[in-house]
């Protein structure tokens, strides 16, 4: 909780700010990257068991 102190008074709190959303944005960018590959898979193998029924 220091550090973060020192940060908003060393550097401003706009930039803390922004560092902080900006950090929360790109976690959040990768769980929804992750969740988008896991549904192409699996649209991928139903697409290939409907194949195999035709």
């Amino acid at each position: 909780m220091e550090q973060m102190v020192q940060a908003v008074s060393t550097v401003g709190f706009p930039i803390v700010a922004f560092l902080l959303i900006f950090w929360k944005f790109d976690k959040s960018l990768g769980l929804l990257a992750e969740a988008v590959n896991n549904n192409t898979q699996a649209v991928q193998l139903l697409l290939q068991k409907e194949n195999k029924k035709n």
